[in-house]
């Protein structure tokens, strides 16, 4: 076999390595920007901001590490994250800059409800779809925009429904009905979407509102409305509050020696990370909540949620909450609409969320419920867990009775006042 010269044969290796080179370099897919807001600091809801997006980057980092997406030739995700402080103005103005400079095709946030109604206002002017984590206003999809979606979360009103089926549920069930409740919550479009419907079924239900009060957030002394609270002597107290608010009026609540048959959260401050530390663990325990997420013994149940479980305590020393888990899920919301979408234009991927319809996998065992959209870019499939706090500081699922935890009974009524 003849030889090749030597120029030749190196002549030979250079052009196929640069054909190969050139090949890479050909389809290495370009990276899919998301831009995402999220208040980090600034707010009350700092704490939960910063919950979410350490499990945001996570799903940016298991989808990556999976191959990215697939479609597109596996473009890797690009979370481009601007806080929000928890402030209106700041964020229309990013949302802006986001999609005239940054040219991200999709946008995900904002949490806070305050924040993100007039922000996704500014997306849909400029046709660039908007994926909702959190946000409860109803109004957010009851405009009749056609580029906002909220896949992870609904309207306030199923928290607030939740809250009042279980009090009836818990009184039917253990002999013990609640007679009189105490409204209390954060005086912002969150708040008094969850005191218009908690109004309502609690007087549907027979029970007697003897308090109904909201309260500026972030507020300095809530002692006087505490005081308020005794006065009235409620079987129930409901607390709509982030967390800052929550902290402070559970350690009133247990400073003062409020007597209560059980109170209430609403998926927000009771379910922050911090809650139990800084409320303390005698003051937390008996504690009630909704939560949008049935917790570990319902959910963690596939090597999906597991792997998810397991790396975020590892990264950041505290378990996923209803907040980490549903921020987790809307990314993976936006993965699935990029891979049927095949491209990544704004236009493209709002006819894909349009459509999206997630059900029976992975992601749906570890959320707790299917994803479909409607007409309105809602999820009518998402419900609303009852949670309580127990005397070892643990959130175990007691309603409904479906998903309700198999290790824990129920107190209630909750002991006759919480310890200080």
């Amino acid at each position: 076999m003849r030889s090749i010269p030597r120029l030749h044969r190196r002549g030979a290796i250079l052009l196929a390595a640069s054909t190969l080179l050139g090949a890479g370099l050909a389809h290495a897919a370009d990276p899919v920007k998301i831009g995402y807001l999220i208040p980090l600091s600034g707010s009350a809801a700092a704490s939960i901001g910063k919950d979410m997006s350490r499990a945001t980057h996570l799903a940016v980092k298991h989808i990556n590490e999976a191959g990215g997406i697939k479609s597109l030739g596996g473009a890797p995700l690009e979370l481009v994250e601007v806080d929000s402080r928890g402030d209106a103005k700041v964020a229309i103005t990013e949302v802006e800059r986001l999609i005239t400079r940054e040219k991200t095709p999709v946008l995900l946030g904002a949490f806070q409800s305050g924040v993100t109604f007039p922000a996704t206002a500014v997306a849909e002017k400029n046709r660039t779809p908007w994926v909702v984590d959190l946000a409860a206003k109803a109004d957010i999809t009851e405009r009749g925009f056609k580029y906002v979606f909220r896949p992870v979360q609904v309207p306030a009103s199923g928290n607030a429904e939740s809250m009042v089926d279980f009090v009836s549920y818990a009184g039917k069930t253990t002999g013990k009905p609640a007679k009189t409740v105490a409204i209390v919550y954060e005086n912002t479009d969150w708040g008094q979407d969850m005191a218009n419907t908690l109004r309502a079924k609690f007087k549907a239900a027979g029970v007697e509102i003897v308090l109904d009060e909201g309260y500026p957030p972030n507020s300095p002394d809530l002692r006087p409305l505490v005081l308020k609270i005794k006065g009235k002597k409620p079987d129930i107290v409901t607390v709509t509050s982030y967390a800052a608010d929550a902290v402070q009026l559970h350690k009133l609540l247990a400073q003062m020696r409020v007597e209560a048959m059980a109170y209430i959260g609403s998926a927000a401050g009771q379910i922050d990370s911090q809650f139990i530390p800084l409320v303390g663990k005698e003051a937390a325990a008996n504690v009630f909540t909704t939560n949008g997420w049935a917790g570990y013994e319902s959910a963690i149940t596939t090597p999906f949620a597991k792997r998810f479980w397991d790396e975020f305590v590892a990264a950041n020393k505290v378990e996923p909450n209803e907040l980490s888990v549903s921020a987790y899920g809307a990314v993976w919301v936006i993965k699935d609409a990029l891979e049927r979408a095949g491209k990544a234009d704004p236009e493209s991927i709002r006819d894909a969320l349009a459509k999206t319809r997630i059900e029976g996998t992975d992601l749906n065992k570890l959320l707790g419920y299917d994803i479909v959209i409607d007409e309105k870019g809602q999820n009518p499939k998402k419900r609303y867990a009852m949670q309580q706090i127990t005397p070892e500081s643990q959130y175990r699922t007691v309603w409904p009775e479906n998903v309700a935890s198999k290790s824990y009974r129920m107190a209630w009524p909750m002991n006759a006042a919480p310890k200080p």
